[in-house]
């Protein structure tokens, strides 16, 4: 009898055990998404950092783990992983926006533009992209026109 019930325990274990030991980069990945969709950043970069453990070649887990770590705060770690996901794939117009994104968040202005230069560039319909690049555009311009020139201000 206590042999059947061991028989019987592992049985049932068995599929918990295996479905670990096959878990996919896309399962972590969609855990990821899933935290990050509960607002769950922390839990979502873990889920994304285990992903890439296991397929660090996915760009998109690149990108998701950046927005994880520019909401966390963590704004150079993030740039790391957008580089890494736009290096892994430079037609990524998203990972290019975000990167804009901290770039702006770091008052790096001239560097968002290139950001979201590139966007538009790989997605000529990518809204958002051509909106911050313009914002950021005019706040550049502004700067450099509001050096109380004469002559400058003459022409605004």
């Amino acid at each position: 009898m206590a042999l059947v019930t061991l028989a019987l325990i592992l049985t049932l274990m068995a599929p918990a055990y295996a479905s670990s030991a096959n878990e996919t980069s896309i399962d972590w990945f969609m855990k990821g998404y899933n935290l990050y969709n509960q607002e769950k950043f922390s839990e979502s970069l873990d889920a994304y950092n285990r992903a890439l453990e296991l397929d660090p070649r996915d760009s998109e887990a690149w990108n998701n783990r950046g927005i994880d770590l520019g909401l966390l705060g963590k704004y150079d770690d993030a740039l790391t992983s957008f580089s890494k996901a736009v290096n892994l794939n430079e037609s990524y117009a998203q990972a290019w926006f975000n990167m804009g994104v901290i770039y702006d968040i770091k008052g790096d202005y001239p560097t968002a533009v290139q950001a979201y230069k590139r966007a538009t560039q790989i997605d000529p319909s990518y809204q958002k992209a051509f909106v911050r690049r313009n914002i950021d555009t005019d706040l550049l311009m502004r700067r450099s026109l509001s050096c109380a020139c004469p002559d400058q201000l003459a022409l605004v």
